[in-house]
């Protein structure tokens, strides 16, 4: 099975339209994409999974084939989002699998609804109010492949006017940093793929706000402080990139933690090297 063989689905969500892909049959897993991504960064490891698991594959508010709503990105919001889409395809629980701003998406997910997740997988990402606020702060290390981009973002209209009509430029710089090899992580295809996307109208903003809402989202991630996350969580990262921050990022959210550095792979796992990840996932969700 390949990426193009997943069927594609479409579910009104309040006032949203919610395209999704679906392949395979078994335990149901969700796999969940961060930005400025859509639900084809899972190309390669969404069909792996399928071979054993139910696999639902969601293009977030404002990305992909869905909707570009207005407003809507704190992740408590999308994970209701989310909640409709599975209500929708009569899924009751669910493992989960959020990658960058989707694991923001995922782990409001398991806070607001813990009895419909069975396992959390997270990758490359920090909550707000659990250090992503650090990482949008400048340090006199910071560089031009720090995350200038986070704090940058945090102010829409700033984040919009500077990257509009620069969207291929943007992306560009984006998928060719914090990699391993040190060059594009993705396939000139995608590349293009993700420059369609992004330049739609609306897009650009919708992506932005997706890091704008970072205050809520501390807001709204304050009770884990009391009641951190019940159900097991495996938290990733690339060897190049996250992968030394992940316990220490999600050490207090979790009762049961488990961490994994991805080797030879930077933030962009499911391009850099996706089938140990795949591999590692399929391991998790089996302990099941």
């Amino acid at each position: 099975m390949t990426f193009d063989d997943f069927g594609h689905g479409r579910v009104p969500v309040g006032a949203v339209q919610l395209h999704y892909r679906v392949a395979g049959d078994g335990p149901p897993v969700v796999l969940l994409h961060g930005w400025p991504q859509h639900s084809l960064m899972w190309h390669a490891i969404a069909p792996a999974l399928a071979a054993r698991h139910h696999v639902i594959v969601p293009d977030q508010r404002g990305a992909g084939a869905s909707s570009i709503a207005a407003g809507g990105y704190d992740k408590d919001t999308m994970a209701r989002d989310l909640a409709g889409l599975l209500d929708h395809i009569g899924v009751a629980r669910t493992a989960l699998c959020g990658y960058d701003l989707g694991a923001g998406v995922a782990s409001a997910f398991a806070r607001l609804f813990p009895e419909r997740v069975t396992r959390l997988a997270v990758a490359e990402f920090g909550l707000a109010g659990f250090g992503f606020e650090q990482m949008m702060t400048p340090s006199p290390d910071w560089t031009i492949g720090s995350n200038w981009h986070l704090a940058l973002f945090a102010v829409p209209d700033a984040g919009v006017w500077l990257m509009t009509g620069r969207e291929r430029e943007m992306l560009a710089w984006f998928f060719g940093h914090a990699t391993y090899r040190g060059q594009s992580a993705v396939s000139q295809a995608h590349f293009e793929a993700y420059v369609r996307e992004v330049s739609k109208p609306g897009a650009l903003r919708a992506g932005v706000q997706y890091y704008a809402a970072v205050w809520q989202d501390a807001r709204d991630n304050a009770p884990l402080k009391e009641r951190p996350l019940s159900m097991p969580v495996l938290a990733m990262g690339g060897e190049a990139s996250g992968g030394a921050w992940m316990e220490p990022l999600w050490r207090p959210v979790a009762h049961d933690l488990a961490t994994w550095i991805v080797p030879q792979a930077g933030h962009w796992l499911g391009d850099e090297n996706p089938m140990p990840v795949a591999e590692r996932l399929l391991a998790f969700l089996a302990a099941a």
